[in-house]
């Protein structure tokens, strides 16, 4: 069975609901916002039309370049060829005077950046898009859910992928709570605490979790 191809938003259909670049009509933006990754083309167009939208936006968006879909990959079920047992080989070792020294050991994934020096931190935290015509679709829950994603995407894209995937599964406001402290250990770093902590206060009140004391400033 073939899976893995749901549509996703291209790095355009990102900028666009940040920067509103194109102008798209608020119909177009519904169904960019109805592609996560995880809906099918088929619940993304019946979805957008119970909010009103016509299935050609869809088709438009495709063309615009702002949402694709990836190519499909297939479900390992079994070894194409036996497996061989390992073959044991001895092999004469160099003799060396001294031993050689060990390079000095350092962090398996290295905190990755997009951004690095060349711009500013927030393009994550300062996104606002409209998600109130989403019909019987938990707007608040998505808007959450885009603001961690984008935050983990800018910081920690390659360190973060499976937190990105978590982030994509969760299904309630709850599964987007109790991420909270994984995606704030992704994308913390010392200078830029304040940043974190609003992004972290707006995603509480958006899914309308208690504020958490420490993240409150004065």
């Amino acid at each position: 069975m073939v899976t893995g191809n749901a549509p996703i938003k291209t790095p355009d259909g990102q900028d666009e609901l940040a920067t509103r670049a194109r102008q798209l009509s608020q119909r177009h933006r519904t169904v960019l916002l109805l592609v996560n990754g995880r809906r099918t083309e088929e619940q993304i167009k019946r979805l957008a039309e119970q909010a009103g939208v016509p299935p050609s936006c869809f088709d438009e968006l495709m063309d615009l370049g702002m949402i694709m879909r990836p190519l499909p990959t297939l479900p390992i079920e079994a070894a194409p060829y036996p497996t061989l047992p390992p073959l044991s080989v001895d092999l004469p070792l160099p003799e060396l005077d001294h031993e050689p020294p060990l390079p000095p050991s350092g962090p398996l994934v290295p905190n990755s950046t997009l951004n690095g020096e060349l711009g500013a931190y927030e393009p994550w935290a300062t996104v606002e898009t409209d998600y109130s015509d989403l019909g019987d679709i938990d707007g608040a829950l998505e808007q959450a859910r885009d603001l961690l994603i984008r935050a983990v995407r800018t910081d920690a894209p390659v360190a973060g992928s499976l937190t990105l995937m978590r982030l994509r599964r969760a299904r309630s406001r709850g599964d987007l709570l109790g991420l909270l402290d994984e995606v704030g250990q992704r994308i913390a770093r010392p200078q830029r605490e304040v940043e974190v902590a609003r992004l972290m206060l707006r995603v509480r009140r958006l899914i309308g979790a208690p504020a958490d004391s420490s993240l409150s400033g004065p």
